[in-house]
């Protein structure tokens, strides 16, 4: 257990290390920022739904640190890294991962992210989320809907996400 706490506790001080010492100089700092995802994580498997709840709560902070320069057709994206919880009662995961969001326009977007998720029970393993994402409001706050599927490598903990983010 100490040992499962010690490797999240480095994986986080080395994402958020490389976040603070991405170059300066290849991105405009205004464009960098903090997302936060709230919602429900919702387990694909019956037989997790019928240990733990039907409906998990899941909440993810993200960190984009790299941000490209906008094409003609409006398309960008941003590199960035994401720890989360999805968890209900005793039963939870914790993701950490590099993400990657592409942009389609001012509203519409992606993200996948690929990392290691630490579950309460069992050992660390490869971690996995696709979303899709829709901004609502593109001002000093945006505020947008998100849906996706999110997983470990294990198979045991794998579902829907629906979410709302805030882009600060």
């Amino acid at each position: 257990m100490m040992h499962k706490g010690l490797l999240c506790l480095a994986t986080v001080a080395l994402m958020g290390t490389l976040a603070l010492t991405a170059p300066a100089s290849a991105q405009d700092s205004a464009m960098q920022g903090f997302t936060l995802n709230a919602g429900i994580f919702y387990p694909s498997k019956k037989s997790v739904r019928d240990a733990t709840e039907d409906v998990w709560f899941n909440i993810d902070l993200g960190y984009k640190f790299q941000t490209s320069e906008p094409k003609e057709s409006g398309y960008y994206y941003d590199l960035g890294a994401s720890v989360g919880y999805k968890g209900a009662g005793d039963f939870y995961y914790i993701p950490v991962h590099l993400t990657f969001t592409g942009y389609l326009n001012e509203q519409f977007f992606y993200r996948v992210g690929a990392g290691i998720g630490f579950p309460k029970r069992g050992d660390a393993a490869f971690s996995y989320a696709v979303e899709l994402g829709y901004n609502f409001n593109t001002g000093a706050t945006p505020i947008a809907l998100t849906v996706g599927y999110a997983g470990i490598q294990r198979g045991d903990i794998n579902g829907f996400t629906v979410g709302v983010q805030f882009r600060f």
